[in-house]
């Protein structure tokens, strides 16, 4: 049945129960990967949390030297004046930077966040249900004690899974 499993760590789960292992070494090894994992995740997350920090910053760049040309440019003796465009070129930048922090690298950096706790809640149910059957546990109580990790929404459409 562990061939037929999609997800790497529920088939290496099962394997670990199979193969005769003692409960505390399955949950050792399950629980390291789950660590792992999120080091790994977070890593990635930290990657867009510190774009986002440092988008306003390179604005900031962009309007000061917007501001160097618009100062180029204050010579009027000869009647032409670029002083509009550069000042808008110095304001625009600093909306990028402030728009890709705040709309695209901080949004993105909570969602991965949001999305590895999800995983994480996922092996950590798969490590507690892995070690209550290898307990021997009533397969209700397990049932009822797995349904514990998820909100009462999910608990009341049956735990996001069918009915046996």
């Amino acid at each position: 049945m562990a061939a037929e499993q999609s997800d790497p760590f529920f088939k290496s789960a099962i394997m670990l129960l199979v193969d005769g292992n003692d409960a505390e070494r399955v949950r050792t090894v399950l629980e390291t990967d789950i660590e792992q994992m999120a080091a790994r995740h977070d890593s990635g997350a930290a990657l867009y949390d510190k774009a986002s920090a440092m988008a306003p910053a390179f604005g900031m760049v962009g309007t000061l030297c917007g501001l160097i040309n618009m100062c180029k440019g204050l010579n009027m003796s000869d009647g032409s004046s670029s002083l509009g465009d550069d000042m808008g070129t110095a304001m625009i930048t600093t909306m990028y930077g402030c728009m890709l922090a705040h709309m695209v690298f901080g949004p993105i950096g909570t969602h991965l966040r949001t999305r590895g706790e999800e995983e994480i809640l996922c092996k950590q149910i798969v490590v507690e249900g892995i070690t209550g059957i290898q307990a021997g546990e009533n397969p209700k109580f397990l049932r009822e004690r797995l349904l514990t990790f998820v909100s009462q929404k999910q608990r009341a459409a049956g735990g996001g899974g069918g009915e046996e």
